[in-house]
């Protein structure tokens, strides 16, 4: 996962972040969580719809913050 946002905005140094989806899902940086979290529910092997999503990430979001 690589993004400049990431980087800039986040502080987050490049040789840290994960490299994988799978990877991303388990780090404790709860934006990284967060964005493998759609990825999986967009691309994963089992889809999920728009408002199923939401309701996972913002479940995950008010539990990490």
């Amino acid at each position: 996962m690589t993004h400049d946002l990431l980087e800039s905005k986040y502080e987050f140094d490049k040789a840290d972040l994960p490299s994988t989806v799978r990877e991303a899902l388990s780090s404790d940086k709860p934006v990284i969580k967060a964005i493998a979290l759609i990825v999986e529910g967009l691309d994963g092997t089992s889809p999920v719809t728009d408002s199923v999503l939401r309701n996972q990430v913002t479940q995950f979001l008010n539990e990490a913050l």
